[in-house]
């Protein structure tokens, strides 16, 4: 299974993805949280919504999918 978090820690009661992917695992499935990384985080900044940060947070983002991709087609491919 592959999740793509974006906002990887939970709000108020809800599990976190962390704790999600813990149970999904304890019931025998292959997890992969994708969430950003920190180069991601500091292009991204602490406002999601500051338009200007958007060309840096996908340069950073394209980087971490580079650098992961083989992980995620051993996953689907097996």
């Amino acid at each position: 299974m592959l999740a793509v978090v974006p906002i990887p820690h939970a709000v108020g009661p809800h599990p976190s993805a962390q704790q999600q992917a813990a149970e999904l695992s304890g019931d025998g499935a292959q997890v992969i949280l994708l969430s950003p990384d920190r180069a991601a985080r500091r292009a991204m900044g602490r406002n999601p919504a500051d338009d200007t940060r958007r060309p840096a947070a996908a340069r950073a983002g394209h980087a971490q999918a580079t650098a992961l991709a083989a992980s995620v087609a051993e996953l689907w491919h097996g």
